[in-house]
């Protein structure tokens, strides 16, 4: 695990070097870079595979391909050997040597071979070109740059800001996307000219040719009619196992591992099978809440992460944070994204914690996205079946809390009641816009981006049209965004059998009836957890990995909301007006704590602006 930065097209060593810096928590162990003519290739490492030997960016025999990575390659134990019955010869243990290898076998086809997670640069001396790719689901980010004659890259946005002639512009369409979506969706960033490499995404360049993105995979989610022709049991049987294999692929390491519990089933499931394949005590941490800031629900997270580590008899640390302390570091969590985020960001004291003791940690991240848990999954077929048979159907038990909800939003079009549940709504977005901001953003709609994310659908039933597009977009942006940055701002390397290729491709291959049934979430999955943990674990309702942000903004502790939102501030960033922003504030001090998500947007873009385009800024 690393973080990665160089040039394709000239030799910059200087610049290179002021990048890695600027992303030494990514990488404490080491800094390396190598330099020629026409490129310069530099990682921070954190030394997890090879401890002693693994430095990279690495070569092939000749110095003729060179390869640096963020990330871990789970089967490169099972492709090496292949290599090496080719002739190839290799002169370290580690996972990252393999890649110039594969790339001279395969070209710029070989990310489609690997299995893990990663963001691959690999320069190519004699052909004088580039490569960039990025892994299946996006758990690794990677960015770019183009300049006359060179392309940039690195694992953060804050590293291409060192480019000494880049002149940082914000950029007004990711901003009015990001106010809908929490994030800001890839491939743009917020700042102009800087982009996103996608999911599953190649990017080859040359001075000749310039930039080329191609996509090496996709995510079918057509049923699969096997699983019609099995029982339950078997179904359940077969998940479990799949789960397994990539626990035990997630094993590999040379330091040790610890485990996220929250207490719910997905790491407890993931924690619980890793403590059946590893031969002795793993570790396990917990994040848990004062008694003033804790929201219905996490009491029961702690009682049941303490059961299964009792369970499995594993070292348990716990945690404990209070809505003070978020706001104190909420401005310094931010800067870890680069660009204005509200997404969730707790994550970020309990990685803290775990990367006092160990170096990898295991998550349950992806189990939500691919068997349904959010309000959106669950609103899915409720909304289909009221389309189709009117409002009798919100009469059944499991339907009746969202009734108001379904009868505002609903439509036959899942992407425009998708868009419906956004932060800020096309037209509340507009009113709250400067009159030269608006202008900037002209015509864009997000609603219309959202829309795309539903185009070319190989889902069939309405749960898994829901996941496939936010699979496609809101998971690789916002969530896995926050897993990689909060854990790295911890030089913790976070893993997830979840997103296991195969196990996700047979995820996605279960129809939707499987995965939420009579408004369980995550039917078949608990059904595989069942004979690995508490019934009553995994029948209890699960609050989620979030912050009581409703209780920390009401109270406005550290006033955090007054001194970012100050008008003179606002007015100075001039993307919203002031006289709008305190009517809203106004509204959720005074009681409508609906607006909590809004308001915290507008704090998190005003942070960020100050930040990175400011008087003030950081980098």
């Amino acid at each position: 695990m690393c973080g990665i930065a160089g040039v394709f097209g000239k030799a910059d060593p200087a610049t290179v070097a002021e990048m890695l810096r600027r992303i030494a928590y990514r990488g404490p162990d080491d800094e390396f870079l190598v330099s020629g003519p026409r490129f310069t290739l530099g990682a921070r490492r954190l030394s997890i595979i090879d401890v002693e030997g693994g430095r990279q960016p690495l070569s092939n025999e000749t110095g003729a391909v060179w390869a640096a990575q963020n990330g871990e390659l789970y089967n490169f134990p099972e492709l090496r050997p292949a290599l090496e019955a080719k002739g190839h010869r290799f002169r370290t243990r580690s996972d990252t040597e393999i890649i110039p290898h594969l790339y001279e076998d395969w070209g710029a086809e070989f990310p489609s071979r690997l299995l893990g997670m990663f963001a691959i640069a690999v320069w190519d001396d004699a052909r004088e070109c580039g490569l960039l790719a990025r892994d299946h689901t996006g758990k690794k980010p990677l960015y770019y740059l183009e300049r006359t004659g060179a392309l940039y890259f690195a694992s953060e946005i804050k590293c291409l800001l060192a480019v000494r002639d880049y002149e940082r512009r914000l950029n007004p369409v990711a901003i009015h996307h990001f106010l809908s979506y929490k994030h800001v969706p890839e491939p743009d960033t917020a700042f102009e000219g800087i982009k996103s490499l996608g999911p599953a995404q190649t990017l080859t360049w040359s001075a000749r040719d310039g930039i080329k993105v191609s996509t090496y995979w996709s995510l079918d989610w057509t049923p699969d009619p096997a699983w019609d022709r099995m029982d339950e049991k078997e179904i359940a049987l077969r998940v479990a196992a799949s789960l397994k294999e990539g626990v035990r692929r997630r094993l590999l390491s040379d330091v040790p591992i610890g485990f996220y519990l929250s207490g719910g089933v997905d790491s407890s499931f993931s924690t619980a099978l890793a403590a059946t394949l590893s031969p002795g005590h793993i570790k396990t941490f917990t994040l848990t809440y004062d008694s003033e800031s804790t929201t219905p629900g996490k009491d029961e997270d702690q009682r049941w992460a303490r059961a299964v580590a009792e369970q499995y008899g594993t070292e348990h640390h716990e945690e404990r944070l209070s809505a003070g302390s978020f706001a104190e570091e909420f401005p310094k969590i931010l800067s870890h994204f680069d660009q204005p985020f509200s997404g969730v960001v707790s994550p970020y004291f309990l990685s803290r914690l775990i990367g006092r003791h160990v170096r990898v940690a295991l998550s349950g991240d992806g189990a939500d996205e691919l068997f349904g848990s959010y309000l959106s999954h669950r609103l899915a077929p409720v909304i289909a079946e009221y389309v189709e048979r009117g409002a009798s159907v919100l009469d059944r038990p499991s339907f009746r809390d969202n009734r108001k909800l379904v009868e505002t939003i609903a439509d036959r079009d899942p992407a425009k009641w998708r868009a419906r549940l956004a932060v800020f709504s096309e037209a509340e977005k507009r009113d709250l816009y400067t009159r030269d901001f608006a202008a900037a953003v002209g015509a864009v709609s997000s609603d219309c981006h959202l829309a795309g994310y539903f185009a070319r659908a190989s889902a069939t039933d309405p749960l898994n049209r829901i996941l496939e597009a936010e699979f496609r977009g809101v998971f690789p942006d916002q969530v896995l965004a926050f897993v990689d940055r909060l854990s790295m701002a911890h030089s913790l390397e976070t893993r997830t059998a979840y997103l296991d290729r195969e196990f996700v491709e047979l995820a996605a291959s279960l129809p939707g009836r499987l995965k939420i049934r009579d408004g369980e979430n995550k039917y078949i999955l608990k059904r595989a957890a069942m004979p690995y943990l508490p019934a009553e674990l995994i029948g209890r309702p699960k609050e989620g990995f979030v912050m009581p942000v409703n209780q920390w903004l009401m109270s406005d502790s550290g006033g955090v909301t007054g001194r970012v939102l100050h008008p003179d501030r606002v007015r100075a960033a001039g993307m919203v007006r002031p006289e709008a922003v305190a009517a809203l504030v106004a509204r959720f001090q005074g009681g409508a704590a609906s607006l909590a998500n809004r308001v915290l947007s507008l704090i998190a873009l005003h942070v960020w602006w100050e930040d990175y385009l400011g008087e003030g800024r950081i980098y």
